[in-house]
């Protein structure tokens, strides 16, 4: 089974799509896949930041992590055991560092555009309340 996703994506985004491309998003994205089938790129939040910044700006505080490379690589999503945190799953075929936080850069770019177009929101019980 796989871990609870920290994005949802809004389900009237996804009624009536013919384009296959976001059909498939939407059923992929609802559970992010088992620890065996991924690395994970996570920044810790702090837990204030649920009541003082929107998910936008919450989002942005993770890319600016992953970019900084102040993010945790590790097998392990963190955001299911307790800790405030985004965690981004990248497919463990990623070979080294590097190449994981690249694209947990680029996927975290595509998930802020859905978020300003409100397509997306952040699951802030997923991110804050597992504690």
């Amino acid at each position: 089974m796989g871990q609870s996703s920290v994005f949802v994506i809004r389900a009237d985004y996804l009624e009536g799509f013919d384009d296959e491309t976001w059909a498939n998003i939407g059923s992929q994205l609802s559970e992010d896949p088992d620890n065996e089938d991924a690395d994970w790129v996570t920044v810790v939040i702090p837990e204030e930041m649920e009541f003082t910044h929107s998910d936008e700006d919450i989002l942005r505080y993770a890319l600016h992590h992953i970019q900084t490379r102040r993010a945790i690589v590790s097998e392990v999503a963190l955001h299911n055991m307790g800790v405030a945190c985004i965690s981004i799953p990248i497919p463990t075929s990623t070979a080294d560092t590097a190449t994981i936080l690249i694209r947990a850069e680029t996927d975290g770019n595509q998930w802020l555009e859905y978020i300003r177009i409100g397509m997306a929101n952040l699951d802030r019980e997923v991110i804050f309340g597992c504690r």
